[in-house]
């Protein structure tokens, strides 16, 4: 079974080294929703999910539910020109290359989880308090906090 707060301050230390690697260092990473001070990395808590890599959700004394933990990187785009955009696409590539090295070689977030399942970044525009930014965005699902359920 999981231990989902040890978790959360091994993603944080692999966040920030991630940031950290970049050419630029991308230093504003913490728990929490995007906001509108520049380029930064967050991450939250998104809702329960199937367990990654188990083959049910219930064992003969409880819920086996997964935990799903959002993150993402913004870039706040305040033009459109190539330079900008050819900038921040380069970034978003390194950082999703960064973190993605650093999670999978951590499957277990330091023995706190059982597994994890790491999805895709996928890159979008979004608005933010009324300002353009560019978001990159990753699911990780952790495995596993269980719940008992009475006979």
């Amino acid at each position: 079974m999981a231990n989902i707060p040890a978790a959360i301050v091994v993603l944080q230390a692999h966040l920030v080294a991630a940031g950290a690697a970049l050419t630029d260092p991308l230093l504003d990473v913490d728990r929490g929703l995007p906001a509108t001070r520049g380029r930064q990395v967050r991450y939250y808590w998104g809702g329960e999910v199937d367990p990654p890599r188990m083959a049910g959700r219930r064992d003969l004394t409880g819920d086996i539910v997964g935990q799903r933990f959002i993150i993402a990187a913004l870039w706040p785009l305040s033009d459109l020109s190539e330079e900008l955009v050819t900038a921040i696409d380069i970034e978003m590539q390194l950082l999703a290359g960064e973190i993605r090295t650093r999670i999978d070689g951590d499957s277990q977030l330091g023995g706190n989880v059982t597994d994890l399942d790491l999805g895709y970044a996928e890159p979008d525009i979004v608005t933010v308090a009324n300002a353009r930014h560019i978001a990159l965005r990753w699911d990780l699902d952790l495995s596993y906090v269980e719940y008992t359920v009475a006979p």
